[in-house]
């Protein structure tokens, strides 16, 4: 009987971590794991940007959390950070209207009309991640084979430059409907922003001063000719040749 008593009075009786507030061991580990998961997602993302078609492994891993970091906007590179930054991109956009309307042309990022700043700067994220996604409509052709009087070193330079090819048009093959996609997505935007029935977009990019500009003072940060229309089509060969 005492025996008994015992027992029921340690089950009425609330163990020491529910007394404490602590949290049960299975929620520990949960949340545990949502965090870990977070940090990897957010360490991949621009690790994946700096590493792209040069580590497989990285590849891998951030295509099992990709998802996630697009769901939350993490896919990005942070280059923009770097003490060596690039140059930047921007997006030229002329909407058409069917009932005969002039039509309008804009820029997007632009500092006068995005305001307060998170918003120029997700519009600046947004040309970035466009840019970083371009892929022409069509690859380039793939390299000819060499003549039946070809030397073995030429046969060896055609061998290695059909690889590089193979890896350029697997890379295409990836990136282009990404981009058409996002394209499309901005186009349709704009379209329904502004009411129109058609949609053009351009890329820009704005070329960095050389250290001679600079340190001559002949040109300004924003003249006209840093300013550069991106072609549709890639200007070089995919042999040796990257961004």
């Amino acid at each position: 009987m005492p025996k008994r008593h015992a027992a029921a009075e340690r089950e009425s009786q609330p163990n020491a971590a529910e007394k404490d507030g602590a949290l049960p061991l299975w929620v520990k580990l949960l949340v545990s794991g949502v965090i870990a998961f977070h940090l990897a997602a957010v360490f991949l993302a621009p690790m994946a940007f700096a590493t792209e078609d040069s580590s497989p492994l990285v590849n891998r891993l951030y295509s099992l959390v990709r998802p996630y970091t697009t769901a939350l906007y993490l896919n990005h590179g942070y280059f923009f950070f770097a003490p060596e930054t690039g140059p930047a991109h921007l997006v030229d956009y002329k909407v058409e209207f069917a009932d005969g309307r002039p039509p309008v042309s804009g820029r997007f990022p632009n500092l006068a009309t995005e305001r307060p700043r998170l918003l120029y700067h997700r519009h600046f994220m947004l040309s970035e991640s466009l840019y970083n996604r371009f892929e022409p409509a069509a690859p380039l052709p793939e390299p000819s084979p060499p003549p039946l009087t070809a030397t073995a070193d030429q046969k060896l330079a055609w061998e290695l430059s059909r690889r590089e090819y193979d890896r350029y048009l697997a890379r295409w093959k990836f990136r282009q409907p990404q981009f058409a996609a996002m394209r499309k997505s901005v186009e349709e935007h704009l379209k329904s922003q502004y009411g129109g029935s058609q949609v053009q977009v351009t890329l820009i990019e704005h070329r960095l001063l050389t250290p001679i500009e600079i340190e001559r003072g002949e040109r300004r940060l924003d003249a006209p000719e840093t300013f550069i229309t991106l072609p549709e089509t890639p200007p070089a060969p995919p042999t040796g040749a990257g961004r």
